[in-house]
């Protein structure tokens, strides 16, 4: 029901002039009813008369405030107001700064979705798929050392080199149907994901994600650790050159009295006048590996029958 002026002056006059006692009583109720009516329309909607807004001062605003990821102190400050309403509009909810029902249910379902897609951006099940896919350790976790196997990849794929692993990397990988969310580094990680040995096996590491995939040329890295394609003691010998170790290329042979005898406790070199492969961190590079993941990595291991064993001093 509308009311309007014209009822409000119909009322008055109806008091200010003389009428029967009937009369006189039904314009006092019309005028009665009008100005309730007026008084209901001035009132806030229920919902948002149970509204969190400016000046509150109760536990609910602490809850708000940490669903704003604003300082939680309950109090309902200016600060808390223009977060709200930042919230609001980039929601496209009424920007009123009210946290009402509806709001407050906006934040909540906001939150979830970036708190699954926070855990799942840097770690699980899919960081390991990435990691097996890249031949590297898949412990799950997207470190430096993955890091750097992505953006190896990529710069092999001609991607963009920015560590992320969205939709065209995951494309290029053959998994497609892993792209959501993007995987990218986790915030504050410093070490490597299976670089144990510290720096020089980050590097190791690197090195050999950055050929994992190249062709294999019988002698290629022989004369220079810039090749078109590497073969077994070529492979061996860039991924020790990344970690500083090695400032020329060896052949196979060579390796067979290269460093130290017996197995290393995080790099061991297996070698015979006709091939060579290296461990490291529990998995095995070797070029045999190509026809079995596509990579030089795999988590598989071969019969050490009849290669010297040998490792880097100190590893």
């Amino acid at each position: 029901m509308e009311v309007t002026n014209n009822m409000l002056s119909h009322a008055h006059r109806g008091l200010s002039n003389p009428a029967p006692k009937a009369s006189r009583k039904a314009t006092r109720f019309a005028l009665i009813t009008a100005t309730a009516f007026v008084a209901l329309a001035a009132m806030p909607a229920a919902s948002d008369a149970r509204a969190l807004r400016l000046g509150d001062r109760h536990p609910d605003v602490v809850t708000l405030q940490q669903l704003l990821h604003v300082h939680a102190d309950g109090v309902f400050g200016a600060g808390t107001k223009r977060a709200l309403v930042r919230f609001q509009k980039a929601h496209h909810l009424t920007a009123d700064g009210l946290a009402g029902t509806q709001t407050v249910a906006a934040l909540r379902r906001s939150n979830r979705r970036h708190s699954t897609a926070r855990s799942s951006a840097w770690s699980g099940p899919r960081v390991a798929k990435l990691q097996r896919a890249l031949g590297v350790d898949a412990d799950g976790k997207f470190g430096p050392g993955t890091q750097r196997a992505v953006k190896a990849f990529q710069r092999s794929h001609g991607l963009e080199a920015d560590g992320i692993v969205g939709a065209a990397t995951w494309s290029a990988l053959g998994l497609s149907n892993f792209s959501k969310p993007a995987l990218r580094r986790k915030p504050g990680s410093t070490r490597s994901v299976g670089s144990g040995g510290g720096g020089v096996i980050s590097n190791m590491i690197a090195a050999g994600n950055r050929i994992a995939h190249t062709p294999y040329i019988y002698g290629g890295g022989h004369s220079s650790f810039n090749a078109a394609g590497y073969d077994c003691s070529g492979s061996v010998s860039y991924v020790l050159h990344g970690g500083g170790l090695l400032n020329t290329p060896l052949d196979s042979s060579k390796f067979m009295s290269w460093g130290e005898p017996g197995r290393g406790r995080h790099v061991t070199i297996y070698a015979n006048p006709g091939h060579v492969y290296m461990v490291v961190n529990g998995r095995r590079y070797d070029t045999s590996a190509v026809s079995e993941t596509g990579s030089r990595w795999t988590r598989t291991m071969r019969s050490s029958s009849g290669y010297v064993v040998r490792h880097p001093s100190g590893l």
